[in-house]
Parts: structure tokens; sequence; C-alpha cells
């Protein structure tokens, strides 16, 4: 079998295009209860990890792409001298600068921006950065926007995403209307993409795993919003779609709350530019 070359590994990683105006709507909506679901827990496990590299350090300027509601921004501004916080979502933001205001923090600078949006240089963010972290963000999804975690590094980098994903109503609603495609491209290749990206650099990452199992109730006119949302970021959504959307979801409704339960293994690349 043929060894595949690096141009091989940055053709493959070619997903689907995004809508961006949907994303930023979907997680918009999702702001709310992500920040009430964010888990000090493994804010801890991230923060850990990083500490037991010395990568966290006083000195430190760190970009978080993909902020949220500050998760590692937060803990990360306490022990750097700055935080470079960017989101897609403004509704995600504020809910981070509420965190930050509440621990005393003023060392965070936030930017409501697609990553893929950003120019380095009009930034001057060349090789600005000890710490570049990238954490379960949509926002790193394929070469192009990696490269640039690459660019604008001077020191490590952080990059986690899943591997492996499941969840008893998304997986069977999505291939009632994908069908056989509705595996095709999906953003759990990124941690593969990326390691054998990094291999062929002459990169050698280093590789952590974790396994999650979570529940979340939900309104249904809530999720209903939230899947037809979910849909549009990669395609192009038909009436008959959203109300097999609707249709699917009310029939898993009790009482008008839907119970939705995502099994999942995580992986998370640090590596040294």
């Amino acid at each position: 079998m043929a060894q595949l070359e690096l141009k091989d590994w940055i053709e493959a990683w070619q997903p689907s295009e995004q809508n961006a105006s949907a994303c930023t709507s979907f997680w918009d909506n999702r702001a709310k209860t992500y920040n009430e679901g964010v888990s000090l827990g493994e804010a801890n496990h991230v923060m850990d990890l990083l500490r037991s590299k010395g990568i966290l350090q006083k000195n430190n300027t760190v970009l978080d792409i993909g902020c949220g509601p500050g998760r590692y921004t937060i803990p990360m501004a306490k022990e750097c001298k700055e935080v470079f916080a960017i989101d897609i979502s403004q509704e995600m933001l504020q809910y981070a600068k509420d965190h930050a205001t509440g621990a005393g923090l003023n060392n965070i600078i936030y930017d409501q921006k697609n990553w893929e949006d950003i120019h380095i240089k009009e930034y001057g963010w060349e090789k600005k950065f000890d710490l570049v972290l990238a954490s379960m963000t949509p926002g790193v999804y394929n070469f192009s926007t990696f490269k640039k975690m690459l660019e604008v590094s001077k020191g490590y980098c952080y990059l986690s995403g899943f591997i492996q994903r499941s969840n008893q109503l998304w997986d069977p609603l999505q291939k009632e209307i994908l069908g056989e495609n509705s595996k095709k491209k999906q953003k759990e290749d990124k941690i593969y993409y990326a390691f054998n990206i990094l291999w062929k650099l002459g990169y050698h990452p280093e590789i952590f795993y974790q396994e999650k199992i979570w529940e979340q109730e939900w309104d249904l006119e809530e999720i209903q919003q939230l899947y037809r949302q979910r849909f549009e970021i990669n395609h192009h959504i038909q009436q008959e779609d959203i109300e097999k959307i609707e249709k699917f979801l009310d029939v898993h409704q009790k009482n008008g709350k839907v119970i939705e339960k995502t099994e999942a293994k995580t992986a998370a690349l640090i590596w040294r530019v």
C-alpha cells in the first residue's frame, strides 16, 4: 500500500462548506444552555494537562479559538499575562465577559469573529502567541484553518475534537434525511487529519483521550429549532426536511420535553511549533 504524502492528507481534509450565518445562529441559541453546562471538572482536566507540560506561564500570551462562555479563557487569564478570546457567537462572548468580570479579570481581549475570516497579517498575529488553544471548536475544520494555528503560535498548540460520537436522536434523524451520505466528511476526522499532517511536517504531537457521556433535556420547540439550524450549517435544508425533523422529535417527546443522550470519545493533540 502506497504511503500517503503531505499533499494527500491536505487534499483529503476538505469537509463540506459551512453556512456561517447558520453557524452563528446555532451557537447564539446554544449559548445559555452551553454556559449552564460548563463543567469546571473538565476545565480543570485540561488546565492540569497544560500545567504538567509547563505551558502556562505568567508572562505568556494566549489565543483561545472558539472560546465559548470562557471555560478555558477564564482560568488561563488567571495564570497568564494576556488572553485573546475569539468566537463567532456574540452570546457566547457575553457569557465569557460576565465570567471575567465576576473573577475580576481585565487581561482578556474579545473579538466576535470567525477564525476562518481572520487575516493574520492584518491583525499582526504572526508568531504572536505562546499558546494557541482550539478546544472542541468547529472553527478549526480544514487544513486552511488548522494551518493558521501554526502560523500564529511561537510556542505550543492545543487542538481537541471528537473522534467518536453517537447520539440516539441526531444519528437516525441525519440518516433519514441524508441517507448514506450522513456519515461523510464528519468533523470526527479532524484529529486524524491533524495528527498525520503534523507528523508529515516533522512535528511529534502528544495525544490524550477522554470518554464522555451526557444527557440534556430540551423543550420540544427548542430542540426542533436547534436541529434545523444544525442541519443548515452544512446542508441546504428543504421544507420537507424541516417537517421530518419536527415529526421525528415530536415522536420522542414526553410532556413537551425531549431527552438527548450523547456518548463520545474525544482526543487532544499538544505540540510545540
